[in-house]
Protein backbone atom coordinates (compact mmCIF):
# COMPACT_ATOMS: atom_id res chain seq x y z
CA UNK A 1 0.00 0.00 0.00
CA UNK A 2 2.99 2.30 1.15
CA UNK A 3 4.47 1.12 -1.97
CA UNK A 4 1.72 1.55 -4.19
CA UNK A 5 1.45 5.61 -3.04
CA UNK A 6 5.01 6.58 -3.42
CA UNK A 7 4.86 4.99 -7.44
CA UNK A 8 2.17 7.12 -7.76
CA UNK A 9 3.65 10.11 -6.22
CA UNK A 10 7.09 9.65 -8.32
CA UNK A 11 4.81 9.12 -11.34
CA UNK A 12 2.66 12.43 -10.21
CA UNK A 13 5.75 14.77 -10.15
CA UNK A 14 7.69 12.63 -13.52
CA UNK A 15 4.24 13.88 -15.44
CA UNK A 16 4.26 17.48 -13.46
CA UNK A 17 7.90 18.05 -14.40
CA UNK A 18 7.52 16.99 -17.51
CA UNK A 19 4.37 18.88 -18.55
CA UNK A 20 6.22 22.00 -17.05
CA UNK A 21 9.62 22.30 -17.74
CA UNK A 22 10.29 19.57 -20.74
CA UNK A 23 7.47 20.96 -22.49
CA UNK A 24 8.76 23.90 -24.65
CA UNK A 25 11.74 21.79 -25.17
CA UNK A 26 10.34 19.17 -26.57
CA UNK A 27 7.95 20.93 -28.96
CA UNK A 28 11.87 23.05 -29.84
CA UNK A 29 13.37 19.26 -30.25
CA UNK A 30 10.25 18.48 -32.74
CA UNK A 31 10.64 21.75 -35.22
CA UNK A 32 14.09 21.22 -35.67
CA UNK A 33 13.71 17.70 -36.59
CA UNK A 34 11.25 18.73 -38.97
CA UNK A 35 13.51 21.92 -40.62
CA UNK A 36 16.37 18.76 -41.21
CA UNK A 37 14.36 16.76 -42.85
CA UNK A 38 12.93 19.57 -45.26
CA UNK A 39 16.37 21.34 -45.17
CA UNK A 40 17.97 17.67 -46.38
CA UNK A 41 15.10 17.13 -49.22
CA UNK A 42 15.69 20.92 -50.29
CA UNK A 43 19.52 19.84 -49.96
CA UNK A 44 18.88 16.83 -52.42
CA UNK A 45 16.64 18.35 -55.00
CA UNK A 46 19.68 21.18 -55.36
CA UNK A 47 22.10 19.34 -55.94
CA UNK A 48 20.07 17.20 -58.07
CA UNK A 49 19.77 20.58 -60.66
CA UNK A 50 23.36 21.74 -59.76
CA UNK A 51 24.35 20.60 -63.07
CA UNK A 52 22.28 22.84 -64.70
CA UNK A 53 24.04 26.00 -63.17
CA UNK A 54 26.92 27.26 -65.31
CA UNK A 55 28.78 29.70 -63.23
CA UNK A 56 30.99 26.94 -61.83
CA UNK A 57 32.49 28.80 -58.73
CA UNK A 58 28.69 29.27 -57.89
CA UNK A 59 28.23 25.33 -58.08
CA UNK A 60 31.43 25.30 -56.09
CA UNK A 61 30.28 27.60 -53.63
CA UNK A 62 27.15 25.73 -52.98
CA UNK A 63 27.88 22.16 -53.65
CA UNK A 64 30.73 22.83 -50.15
CA UNK A 65 28.28 24.62 -48.05
CA UNK A 66 25.25 22.01 -48.78
CA UNK A 67 28.19 19.47 -47.68
CA UNK A 68 28.81 21.76 -44.44
CA UNK A 69 25.57 21.85 -43.82
CA UNK A 70 24.47 18.14 -43.91
CA UNK A 71 28.09 17.54 -42.08
CA UNK A 72 26.49 20.37 -39.22
CA UNK A 73 23.69 18.21 -38.47
CA UNK A 74 26.33 15.85 -36.09
CA UNK A 75 27.64 19.04 -34.53
CA UNK A 76 24.56 20.62 -33.04
CA UNK A 77 21.67 22.83 -33.57
CA UNK A 78 23.78 26.07 -33.85
CA UNK A 79 26.46 24.72 -36.29
CA UNK A 80 23.42 23.88 -38.47
CA UNK A 81 21.55 26.99 -38.43
CA UNK A 82 25.00 29.10 -38.80
CA UNK A 83 25.56 26.75 -42.16
CA UNK A 84 22.12 26.78 -43.53
CA UNK A 85 21.82 30.87 -43.31
CA UNK A 86 24.99 31.30 -45.16
CA UNK A 87 23.87 28.07 -47.53
CA UNK A 88 20.38 30.52 -47.60
CA UNK A 89 22.38 33.52 -48.61
CA UNK A 90 23.86 31.82 -52.20
CA UNK A 91 20.50 30.54 -52.85
CA UNK A 92 19.32 33.65 -54.98
CA UNK A 93 22.14 33.41 -57.29
CA UNK A 94 21.44 29.35 -58.30
CA UNK A 95 17.66 30.12 -58.45
CA UNK A 96 18.01 32.67 -60.67
CA UNK A 97 20.11 31.10 -63.00
CA UNK A 98 18.23 27.84 -62.74
CA UNK A 99 14.73 29.43 -63.76
CA UNK A 100 15.74 30.39 -66.93
CA UNK A 101 16.48 26.84 -67.70
CA UNK A 102 14.96 25.59 -70.58
CA UNK A 103 14.91 21.54 -69.31
CA UNK A 104 11.66 20.42 -67.96
CA UNK A 105 13.17 18.05 -65.71
CA UNK A 106 15.10 20.84 -63.71
CA UNK A 107 11.91 23.09 -64.35
CA UNK A 108 10.12 20.72 -61.81
CA UNK A 109 12.70 19.74 -59.66
CA UNK A 110 12.85 23.96 -59.36
CA UNK A 111 8.95 24.33 -58.78
CA UNK A 112 9.76 21.18 -55.82
CA UNK A 113 12.23 23.42 -54.35
CA UNK A 114 10.41 26.62 -54.54
CA UNK A 115 7.88 24.99 -52.57
CA UNK A 116 9.92 23.70 -49.90
CA UNK A 117 11.45 27.06 -49.12
CA UNK A 118 8.16 28.20 -48.50
CA UNK A 119 7.48 25.35 -46.38
CA UNK A 120 10.74 25.94 -44.86
CA UNK A 121 10.07 29.84 -44.31
CA UNK A 122 7.24 28.34 -42.10
CA UNK A 123 9.34 26.15 -40.30
CA UNK A 124 11.70 28.21 -39.11
CA UNK A 125 9.18 30.95 -37.49
CA UNK A 126 7.69 27.75 -36.31
CA UNK A 127 11.35 26.68 -34.75
CA UNK A 128 11.74 30.31 -33.68
CA UNK A 129 9.02 30.50 -31.93
CA UNK A 130 9.09 27.08 -29.94
CA UNK A 131 12.81 28.44 -29.23
CA UNK A 132 11.49 31.74 -27.94
CA UNK A 133 9.24 29.97 -25.99
CA UNK A 134 11.23 27.76 -24.56
CA UNK A 135 14.16 30.86 -23.45
CA UNK A 136 11.16 32.45 -21.54
CA UNK A 137 10.63 29.47 -19.64
CA UNK A 138 14.28 28.96 -19.03
CA UNK A 139 14.86 32.49 -18.00
CA UNK A 140 12.19 32.17 -15.07
CA UNK A 141 14.32 29.01 -13.58
CA UNK A 142 17.42 29.24 -15.25
CA UNK A 143 18.91 27.40 -11.77
CA UNK A 144 17.03 24.40 -12.43
CA UNK A 145 17.95 24.10 -16.15
CA UNK A 146 21.35 24.72 -16.22
CA UNK A 147 22.45 23.25 -12.49
CA UNK A 148 19.95 20.04 -11.91
CA UNK A 149 19.01 19.14 -15.99
CA UNK A 150 22.29 20.74 -17.71
CA UNK A 151 20.46 22.42 -20.49
CA UNK A 152 21.33 25.63 -21.78
CA UNK A 153 19.37 28.51 -23.44
CA UNK A 154 18.94 28.10 -27.19
CA UNK A 155 19.70 30.62 -29.82
CA UNK A 156 17.10 31.45 -32.86
CA UNK A 157 17.59 32.61 -36.14
CA UNK A 158 16.70 34.93 -38.92
CA UNK A 159 17.47 34.90 -42.44
CA UNK A 160 16.09 37.14 -45.62
CA UNK A 161 14.62 34.53 -47.18
CA UNK A 162 14.75 33.62 -51.62
CA UNK A 163 11.68 33.08 -53.46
Amino acid sequence: MVLGIILLIIVFLYILISTTVFKEYNEVEANFETLVKVLETRDLLLMRVLPEVKNKKTKEIIAKLVSERMNAKKQGADELLIKDVALNRQLKNVYDEINFSKNPIVKEEFRRIVHLEKKLKQIRRQYNESVDKYNKVFIKHPKLYLKYLKMKPLNTYDIKETK
